[in-house]
């Protein structure tokens, strides 16, 4: 506030007013008053939006809880598509080596097994390891005295390709060690790399090595092998091939690289040194076993209890009240439909057994070796659980996976969609060519034939459905046949249903709610802004209407001063 000779200066907003001066009253307080009740919904708003910030930090947390729970779950549940597979830890193999003598069998090879790895045991003897080309040339009194020589040195391994050959212009002036720098620049082109060597004072050597096993080097330039005392090298390393046998058959096997990906389907093997005695017969065979590996599978499982774990206490969390009623402060989502829906699926998905199982298999998490503790957690029962990977492993993937099980052996499962729910059925194939039909389901067509893939109709809930069937469609002598379909929904594929049913990213019921909150909060802010507004002609009415009062006030004091002054001056 400004003081004046005429009363006091307030400000509201940027607007000045003239207050007290004549009517004695605050009008600034009296406005900011009026105004203060004109706030109290957007501070209702205000309110609001905070809420609903809160409620949005909650869903979004717990959100994240069920996407680890889904991901958990996504890889003991038997993935669809054509890379599912890979994802599948029931599908995850381990290789293993060792050896019929003190020498360990990872000491000459290592191996390494892809998903689609077919399980089985191998017997191995390494006879000999591929080897790089390696030349040296004679020596030199040094490598920086000038060559002299002007012409083309090419640069190539054996076999190699016009892309994989290199022309190195030599000068006059270039000296050994400049020849050998100009070599190294294009290694990634030739495969061939030069090292200038000190043997002694007065004794260099350029050796030449190959980057790859099994090739010899190849270089042409007469001068410049002279220059470098290189013309007839000296053979350090010849270049070898990998040779190994395979579960005693006579062929000796060949490969160029000590890294063998062709041998056994989906292995990679490393060979490190071979073994044998002076005869070049083995010593040590290696036995190498592609297993399913059980630790990726249980530590799957770990995960998946964990998280499992994780939501429930997250549920638990949002219904604390205490002794005397009161909410937790903690409980931001208490009562919500979603939570309470979703934790009541969850038990359901939980406790149910399997059904498509057989009659005697495993069909139930308790059954697997995973139980529900009385605080509604899972606990895992360690000698149960390792127990059934080691004797049941396929009764444990029935429990958590998708199964599919045909009558006839020409068809399979080839990919599905990620929410396939279909149960039993039975396909009717009426015989004949049927390529470019549809086949039938329960008098109703379901599947198109397209050569040799039946694939779902779309609208039928075989949709995105695709079954490989090994017979001729278009054979018109094909005899009719039904084929009788089984399918069952592992614990795992229901809860990876059930959680996307709520954490999808296009229309999960959570998404769909934190989206909902925030729109709401958009609208709030647009409604404070509107309020904010009339507040503001609001107070710019109330500023004219009290500043015209104090100027009405102002002027009657005038007139009642000019008055008395006037009254005064007569009695004078």
């Amino acid at each position: 506030m400004v003081a004046g000779t005429q009363g006091t200066v307030s400000f509201i907003g940027n607007s000045p007013l003239l207050t007290g001066s004549f009517s004695g009253l605050d009008t600034a307080a009296i406005i900011e008053a009026s105004l203060a009740v004109k706030r109290i919904p957007i501070d209702r708003l205000n309110n609001r939006i905070s809420e609903n910030d809160t409620r949005i930090a909650a869903f979004n947390e717990f959100k994240a809880l069920l996407e680890t729970m889904q991901s958990a779950v996504n890889g003991l549940r038997n993935p669809p598509g054509s890379v599912g597979i890979l994802n599948n830890v029931f599908e995850q193999k381990s290789a293993f080596v060792t050896s019929n003598t003190s020498t360990p069998g990872t000491d000459i090879l290592g191996a390494t097994a892809t998903n689609n790895a077919t399980a089985g045991t191998y017997e191995i003897d390494v006879l000999q390891i591929a080897q790089a080309h390696k030349i040296s040339g004679g020596t030199l009194a040094d490598v920086t005295t000038n060559l002299g020589v002007t012409e083309t040195l090419t640069v190539n391994l054996a076999g190699a390709t016009a892309g994989e050959t290199v022309d190195i212009a030599i000068t006059d002036g270039m000296t050994a060690t400049d020849v050998v720098f100009a070599i190294n620049a294009v290694t990634g082109t030739t495969g061939v790399r030069a090292s200038a060597l000190k043997i002694a004072d007065g004794d260099y050597r350029i050796v030449f090595t190959a980057e790859e096993t099994n090739r010899n080097i190849e270089l042409t330039g007469a001068a410049t092998l002279a220059g470098l005392n290189a013309t007839t090298p000296t053979e350090l390393d010849a270049a070898q091939p990998a040779r190994l046998r395979l579960d005693g058959i006579a062929t000796v096997i060949e490969r160029d690289s000590n890294e063998i990906n062709d041998l056994i389907d989906n292995v990679t093997i490393d060979l490190f040194k071979a073994d044998v005695d002076a005869m070049g017969d083995p010593i040590t065979t290696v036995t190498l076993e592609i297993e399913a590996d059980l630790t990726g599978v249980r530590g799957q499982i770990d995960d998946f209890v964990a998280a499992y774990n994780d939501v429930k206490l997250f549920l638990k969390s949002q219904s604390v009240v205490s002794e005397d009623g009161e909410i937790d402060a903690a409980a931001i989502l208490f009562g919500d439909n979603l939570l309470r829906s979703l934790g009541r699926d969850l038990g359901t998905d939980i406790a149910e057994l399997v059904d498509g199982l057989d009659s005697t298999a495993l069909s139930t998490l308790r059954n697997v070796g995973i139980e529900l503790n009385d605080e509604g957690l899972l606990t895992v029962d360690e000698g149960t659980l390792n127990a059934n990977l080691v004797d049941k492993l396929d009764e444990v993937r029935g429990v958590f996976e998708f199964g599919f099980q045909s009558s006839s052996p020409d068809v399979r499962l080839v990919a599905r969609n990620e929410l396939l729910n279909v149960g039993d059925f039975t396909i009717v194939d009426p015989g004949g060519a049927i390529d470019g039909t549809n086949l039938q389901v329960g008098g109703v067509d379901a599947f198109e034939v397209d050569g040799g893939v039946l694939r779902g109709l779309d609208g039928t809930i075989y949709e995105g459905m695709s079954l490989a069937y090994n017979r001729d469609t278009s054979d018109a002598g094909a005899p009719p046949v039904n084929i009788d379909i089984s399918t069952s929904l592992g614990i795992a594929e229901r809860l990876y249903q059930r959680l996307d049913d709520y954490v999808n990213a296009g229309d999960g019921l959570i998404t769909e709610e934190v989206i909902r909150l925030s729109a709401q909060n958009e609208d709030f802010v647009d409604e404070i802004q509107t309020i904010e507004a009339r507040l503001l002609i609001f107070q710019n009415k109330l500023i004219e209407k009290y500043a015209a009062m104090e100027r009405a006030v102002a002027a009657a004091e005038a007139a009642s001063s000019q008055l008395q002054a006037f009254l005064k001056g007569g009695d004078d």
